[in-house]
């Protein structure tokens, strides 16, 4: 368990209301907010409002046209407000509203919500999954929530079903995989949820037997409906354009994205190359990891102590370091996945608490699936999973998700603390390993190629990225490129392109966030004469969202 202690950044003095657009805008904004929330509790709850934890919205044309003319009358709304009588935060608040209305309009415009029954699977699962993960230790306290979704989940997959129409054929196979694997979920939480004593045995077993029942009927009905065409997730040339300047805050075209993504795959590998030239100039960068991934071993005996020594270690070298500063009043919890929940887990994790919540703390998850794994060798090839443990900590705790999401969720606006754009909360992240290799914090030999390795993978999304949504590139040869130039097996390859098709612009958005932090750091520190730690807390202070709209605030 960690708290930090150091000064938190402040950015509440910057952020003064302009006069009475200002006023509009935010009342506008959290209108927005409040209404969304109300119509939908599973995303108020996600956002750390608990008193939605026990709801659960019932999917229905009704509920989908309330939310589309709520978008609609919010945007022309906020269009209306001139952009020039707003400044700084305002105006930033303003343009990240603007994002947040015309994507949403434009995926109801585009009937994602027919066309995608793995969402509604995603969701219904989401809705019970996020309360078991945030009480993972003791379901005391959630258990009557987790219950009153359990009974509810029937009436949201048969009103859900009720909405499909035309499915993308890649996306009802997924939604009968996910179909399938939700058993497992319901298996997983019935001792914990027994063990709190709030719910009987026999209503426990009726709610996790219709909540079963009603997943397979879902499967069965999204089966029969007739499927559209299979390129259909792919959004085309313009949408894919106007989406990148609403998410990633790039006015570039699919070509130039591509044309950049190119060049950096070219500028990574010339530098993986020289890299490994360097660490060992007869074998090529990938085997260089691969024998150092099969050679290692926690120093401290299992993977939770290695995990928690270098979260704090890493935490602690930053500090000394003084290139950031810390929040205050948060805490991070490094955990052990709890045996009912290992295979719903990566090897490592880390769950934020919601922007509203009032106790900012968050978890880093540790999944040593080494403990269940009969002979040495099977033990080994999972620890080796966990390979580059500090860059991971890095990553996930301080600097990364942790320390970055704790700071946005205390920014003054509540508006600002509603958007979480991937290009700047993924992008800070890989800058944040970057730093651990150039300040010493992260000192494995390996540690600068495994850097440039996993920024060639994130190149290559661009490509990917582009050619699914904006070129020629299908399903297939997306999967068969991923293979060949970043040597994936087909499964995770097919496991990372059946994300891309249904999130276009947030696998692009992790290299190029990166890079765009880079390129602000060259302007205002290499060339500004700031220093680090005051070009860190600048960027922090802004929230979540795309660095070219903060330059263009004028901030």
């Amino acid at each position: 368990m960690s708290k930090s202690k150091a000064k938190q950044p402040a950015s509440s003095a910057r952020h003064q209301p302009q006069g009475q657009q200002a006023k509009k805008l935010r009342a506008l904004g959290e209108r927005y907010i409040e209404e969304t929330m109300e119509r939908f509790p599973s995303v108020g709850s996600a956002m750390g409002r608990h008193e939605f934890d026990g709801g659960l919205e019932v999917p229905s044309e009704k509920l989908i046209r309330a939310q589309q003319q709520l978008l609609q009358k919010t945007l022309a709304e906020v269009e209306a407000i001139p952009e020039n009588d707003l400044k700084g935060d305002d105006w930033l608040d303003r343009r990240a509203l603007l994002a947040e209305l015309r994507t949403e309009t434009w995926s109801y415009e585009r009937e994602t919500f027919r066309r995608n029954p793995e969402s509604w699977v995603s969701g219904a699962l989401g809705s019970v999954h996020h309360l078991v993960v945030r009480n993972a230790d003791d379901l005391t306290p959630v258990a009557e929530d987790i219950a009153s979704r359990l009974a509810k989940l029937p009436d949201y997959l048969e009103g859900a079903a009720e909405l499909v129409k035309r499915p993308v054929p890649l996306w009802s196979e997924t939604a009968q995989s996910s179909v399938a694997g939700a058993p497992a979920l319901f298996e997983a939480i019935r001792d914990p949820l027994l063990a709190t004593g709030k719910i009987k045995p026999k209503r426990l077993e009726n709610l996790l037997n219709a909540a079963t029942a009603a997943f397979k009927q879902y499967g069965k009905r999204v089966s029969r409906v007739a499927a559209g065409k299979p390129r259909d997730f792919s959004l085309g040339r313009p949408r894919f354009e106007a989406l990148m300047r609403e998410r990633l805050g790039w006015d570039l075209t699919a070509n130039e994205a591509l044309a950049y993504g190119r060049t950096l795959v070219a500028r990574i590998e010339e530098e993986m190359e020289a890299e490994a030239a360097r660490l060992s100039p007869r074998k090529r960068p990938r085997d260089i990891l691969e024998r150092a991934s099969a050679d290692w071993a926690p120093a401290r005996g299992d993977l939770l102590a290695e995990y928690m020594h270098e979260t704090a270690r890493v935490a602690d070298d930053f500090r000394r370091a003084d290139i950031v500063s810390f929040p205050v009043g948060d805490e991070l919890l490094v955990k052990p996945v709890p045996e009912f929940f290992r295979h719903q887990f990566p090897t490592a994790a880390y769950s934020s608490p919601g922007c509203y919540d009032k106790k900012q703390m968050g978890v880093f998850w540790v999944n040593d699936l080494s403990l269940t794994r009969a002979t040495q060798k099977e033990r080994a090839a999972e620890i080796a999973q966990h390979f580059g443990v500090p860059a991971t900590c890095a990553h996930e705790a301080y600097p990364g998700h942790h320390l970055q999401f704790c700071i946005a969720n205390r920014h003054p606006s509540p508006v600002r603390r509603w958007f979480a754009h991937s290009i700047f909360y993924e992008g800070w992240t890989l800058w944040c390993e970057q730093m651990a290799v150039d300040h010493g914090v992260n000192q494995d030999p390996t540690a600068r190629l495994n850097l440039l390795n996993d920024a060639l993978w994130r190149a290559h999304r661009i490509l990917v990225d582009c050619g699914l949504h904006a070129g020629e590139l299908d399903y297939e040869a997306a999967v068969k490129h991923l293979v060949k130039h970043v040597g994936f097996t087909r499964g995770r390859a097919e496991g990372d392109v059946n994300w891309y098709t249904a999130a276009p612009t947030v696998p692009m958005s992790y290299l190029i966030g990166k890079m765009e932090v880079t390129r602000l750091k060259q302007r205002r520190v290499d060339e500004g004469g700031w220093s680090l730690k005051r070009f860190n807390d600048w960027l922090l202070s802004f929230g979540t969202i795309p660095q070219r709209w903060i330059e263009q605030s004028g901030l």
